[in-house]
């Protein structure tokens, strides 16, 4: 062996060393900035969250720990409760497991467990546990710019104020709802509000009766103009959509055997939270829908309007079962042709 070769062989020896050392300093010092961030942000979120207890909105994580490493970090919760005593609400939850990628920390998503228990005082309370709730957001310094929701095997009972022994369908207040999958997405979209939403085998009934209606697919598919800022920090809030308007792109309800209802067209909300617009409406199996919609109103001018619609839309539509019209909302009020067919909620 010459004296050249041992000189090339000590050399990339010790650019091996270097190159390990450096490797090393790397894992160290990468190790320590992990875990003094993860400090960092377990101390600025229970600060943060022990100066809310005394707002009128607060959130507490029980159990709170920062973990993930090495490559993500993530906030985890054994439960999370939520407080809003200007209202009277609560929600309680269960387990909550949060992970971003640490070089993308805007992007995160996050898994709930249930079972979930929310009240709204005078007197509406839901119950409800699942298999699987899985959330994925996109944030930025302002907000979500993004964020999608789904679940499975969503199932639970609900108690609603407004409902009574004498007016609750099926004498009773308290129902019960079960969902097989269901999914919400949510994106601004320049200064606009996109957003589509779903659910599969919707089922409701009263907790001790049969079912209102066989179970149901729908989606949704619509967008607000100049309210993408409800997806950035305190923009959702009573009263946001008032002022608002948008289109709806695809309304759809399925209730199997034909039964097909679809609506689209642009809508507007005023300062008082009554909705206003045109809507082309497609109804398939008109038959279907009456028999189905007369055996869940049992009063008798309930029945009597659902009659008069099916024979209006059989009429509009030269006798055949299917139809397609003009359904006008003007303050509230849905109108087919120059008939008042049902009141809409303020929003």
């Amino acid at each position: 062996m010459t004296s050249t070769d041992t000189a090339e062989r000590s050399g990339a020896s010790r650019k091996i060393r270097w190159l390990a050392i450096g490797i090393l300093l790397f894992i160290i010092l990468y190790s320590g900035a992990w875990f003094l961030a993860a400090h960092l942000l377990q101390g600025k979120l229970q600060a943060f969250l022990g100066d809310q207890r005394a707002a009128p909105v607060s959130v507490d994580c029980g159990g709170m720990n920062v973990a993930g490493f090495p490559f993500r970090i993530g906030l985890f919760c054994d439960t999370v409760r939520l407080d809003d005593t200007a209202r009277g609400a609560s929600v309680s939850l269960g387990a909550l497991r949060s992970a971003a990628q640490v070089y993308q920390p805007g992007h995160a998503v996050v898994e709930l467990d249930g079972p979930a228990q929310i009240r709204v005082s005078p007197g509406l309370s839901v119950s409800a546990d699942w298999s699987l709730l899985h959330a994925s957001l996109r944030a930025r310094l302002s907000g979500l710019d993004r964020l999608s929701l789904t679940y499975d095997q969503m199932a639970g009972t609900a108690v609603l104020p407004a409902f009574d022994d004498e007016a609750a369908p099926g004498g009773t207040d308290r129902l019960a709802f079960a969902a097989r999958h269901g999914e919400v997405h949510l994106r601004q979209n320049g200064g606009d509000l996109d957003m589509a939403a779903s659910v599969e085998g919707f089922d409701a009934k009263p907790a001790d009766g049969i079912s209102f209606l066989p179970p149901l697919d729908g989606g949704i598919d619509l967008t607000l103009t100049d309210r993408a800022a409800l997806m950035e920090a305190g923009g959702l809030r009573p009263g946001a959509l008032r002022g608002s308007k948008g289109e709806i792109r695809n309304l759809k309800l399925d209730l199997g055997e034909g039964m097909v209802a679809t609506a689209s067209g642009p809508f507007s909300i005023d300062d008082q939270g009554l909705i206003s617009g045109e809507l082309s409406v497609t109804m398939k199996n008109i038959e279907g829908w009456r028999r189905n919609l007369v055996k869940t109103f049992s009063d008798e001018d309930e029945t009597a309007m659902v009659n008069n619609i099916a024979n209006m839309l059989t009429a509009l539509a030269s006798g055949r079962n299917e139809a397609t019209v003009k359904l006008n909302l003007r303050d509230g009020i849905a109108f087919l042709a120059f008939f008042p067919i049902g009141e809409l909620p303020r929003l």
